[in-house]
């Protein structure tokens, strides 16, 4: 049995909710995901059992831009203080045309953008010059989107 997993995973930030725009998705309007992580728990008694509703604290990526200009947009979440939706993409495959065609999942997160940080990288490979952009983000809730399926799970309450 082949194996049609990749070796690695290959994940793209858009700035909006998948699930509501998923055709219109341009390969030119996504940033490369660096790296990501948040953490989610819930309380414990003094038994140790869990109890209560889902509990977050921020989630943190870092993504990678070319172009200045589009670090932008998370300046102006922070200082607008919106509530905005981040799509994560996992493994995604494009059209000819640029347009987001299939990919294997997905996570969506809400919430507000609350720090960013920018670092500047001399040059790759092939010799650009990059930024690679810290975001954090104070999450209210969170979608996982896997195998056509919606898993809607809320963190916090609005």
């Amino acid at each position: 049995m082949s194996n049609n997993h990749p070796d690695y995973l290959k994940a793209i930030l858009f700035d909006n909710n998948l699930a509501e725009v998923s055709g219109s998705v341009l390969q030119s309007n996504c940033l490369t995901v660096q790296d990501y992580h948040y953490h989610c728990y819930r309380e414990r008694d003094e038994m140790g059992d869990p109890y209560g509703s889902i509990l977050s604290e921020y989630l943190d990526f870092s993504v990678i831009v070319s172009n200045p200009y589009a670090c932008k947009f998370f300046y102006q979440c922070m200082e607008h203080n919106k509530y905005v939706p981040f799509s994560f993409i996992f493994n995604a495959r494009f059209t000819n045309t640029g347009r987001l065609h299939d990919y294997e999942d997905g996570l969506i997160t809400y919430g507000y953008v609350t720090d960013v940080a920018e670092k500047f990288w001399d040059g790759d490979e092939s010799g650009e010059e990059q930024l690679l952009i810290h975001v954090k983000m104070l999450l209210s809730k969170m979608i996982f989107l896997g195998n056509g399926s919606y898993h809607f799970l809320e963190i916090t309450k609005e």
